[in-house]
């Protein structure tokens, strides 16, 4: 809009409200096994909705240089009169010249967050209630079985059953085994059904307006969209807890096996440039959508239900009371997701890596505790192991992150039985994390975004707590 452009925008609001009412009962009945079956039983009713709030107009509305030569400045690569007027008093304007600012498109808008447009603003809703029923019991004086079923139904999905099984059986007074499986479904959120949002993105390490638009609806569809359904998910744990003299040691193994699981695509290129393949392509059918400013974005994406995962992990914890003051724990975590499907139809090569690797496989927290009186004190070293990022301009181009140590002190001292002081730090070593070498950020950031350490360094604070 030029120097017409206000300086203040509404573009807009999301608002999403949740209605839920539930019954939940339990009841003992007896039995001739080791303890009473307990029956718990219940319903529960939700009613969700999401709504996109249009915005001002003058947020979404496509001003005069939000298209090439605004002013009819140039006639193919010779000067019009009015291109030749601004010449004659000095302009560099050069008609031939693809890069000249004449034909440089200025984003739709307000700069950074356009506002939703009145083809874009809807309200989502939806209602669903579930049944569900756990029995429970002591079989024998070593064995514990539990089963519960959970019947769920969407008025915009199928209905589902759901159930799980799982036990316990204590080998000796000090050792006990574990495990569970069951069935799980989640359906998508009204959000990701429904949100539609224009912004300036970064995904390829240089700003384009980026496009998030909703599955089921047209633009989305022109690039080969279908409306979301909901995630299944087979789980299965196994594991012991053992108590040895006064250390307690849990270790678990889980699997969870997730069929349609929902993620963003990777960005769809768009471009107005013929010569740009596919991006070009992409342009035609956002156009053809009726998307405002389609020559302004630079890319779109969207939820799709795209792979099948398979994760696996092992938790182990461990608790020691040092001393009557003093108490002592330690949890390990191995944790990795990989693919079980081609993902390569929404996903390109740099998130396919970075969704197996950007995240560590191996965790570990070590806690130590300290009473003296009204003080308690708190030491916390946490540990994250090796990982890595990725870059595809050009591919491979792979940056491998160290692993990491940092540790958190607390010290807080009741006044009182209402009130009580704490003074803390958090990464006192004032750890910093690796600075990208691969050229995966711009504009400033020179961390990456799922570093481990806080790329402020050491954070101290202090805090009042008073309880009512």
């Amino acid at each position: 809009m030029g120097r017409a452009s206000p300086k203040s925008f509404r573009p807009g609001d999301l608002i999403n409200e949740e209605t839920q009412f539930s019954a939940d009962f339990t009841y003992e009945f007896d039995s001739n096994l080791a303890s009473p079956v307990v029956f718990a039983f219940g319903a529960t009713y939700l009613d969700e909705s999401y709504e996109v709030v249009e915005g001002e107009p003058d947020s979404y509305k496509a001003g005069p240089h939000a298209v090439k030569d605004p002013f009819g400045f140039c006639n193919g690569n010779t000067p019009t009169a009015a291109g030749a007027s601004v010449i004659a008093n000095g302009s560099t304007l050069n008609c031939a010249d693809s890069s000249d600012p004449v034909y440089r498109v200025v984003g739709v808008g307000s700069n950074g967050f356009p506002g939703y447009s009145p083809q874009f603003s809807e309200l989502y809703e939806r209602t669903s209630y579930a049944l569900f029923g756990d029995l429970s019991a002591d079989v024998t004086d070593e064995l514990f079985l539990q089963g519960a079923l959970r019947y769920e139904d969407y008025d915009d999905f199928d209905s589902e059953l759901t159930w799980k099984i799982a036990g316990r059986y204590e080998l000796t007074d000090g050792l006990a085994l574990r495990g569970s499986y069951g069935t799980a479904f989640r359906a998508p959120t009204p959000g990701q059904q429904g949100t539609t949002n224009v912004s300036t993105r970064l995904p390829n390490g240089f700003p384009v307006a980026t496009g998030l638009f909703p599955a089921g609806g047209p633009v989305a569809q022109a690039l080969g969209a279908v409306p979301l359904v909901p995630e299944k998910s087979d789980n299965l744990t196994l594991g012991f807890v053992a108590s040895l003299g006064d250390l307690d040691v849990t270790v678990d193994y889980y699997q969870i096996d997730i069929e349609d699981r929902t993620q963003a695509v990777s960005t769809r290129d768009v471009s107005t440039d013929p010569t740009a393949g596919d991006a070009y392509q992409n342009y035609l059918k956002l156009d053809a959508a009726g998307v405002p400013g389609a020559n302004t974005i630079g890319g779109v994406l969207y939820f799709a239900n795209g792979f099948d995962t398979t994760t696996e992990g092992v938790d182990i914890v461990a608790t020691y009371p040092v001393t009557q003051v003093t108490d002592l724990s330690i949890a390990v975590s191995w944790n990795d997701t990989e693919f079980d499907s081609d993902p390569s139809e929404y996903l390109n090569v740099e998130s396919e890596y970075d969704f197996e690797n950007l995240l560590s496989d191996w965790k570990g927290v070590g806690t130590l505790t300290h009473t003296i009186d009204n003080l308690r004190l708190t030491a916390r070293a946490s540990y994250y192991g090796e990982w890595s990022n990725s870059n595809r301009n050009p591919w491979p181009n792979i940056q491998d992150y160290d692993a990491t140590w940092f540790l958190d002190l607390e010290a807080t001292y009741r006044l009182n039985d209402m009130v009580s002081l704490t003074l803390g730090g958090r990464n006192i070593g004032d750890e910093y994390p690796e600075k990208d070498q691969i050229g995966d950020y711009c504009c400033g950031r020179v961390y990456a975004s799922g570093s481990y350490v806080d790329w402020q360094g050491a954070f101290y604070y202090g805090r009042i707590n008073v309880n009512f």
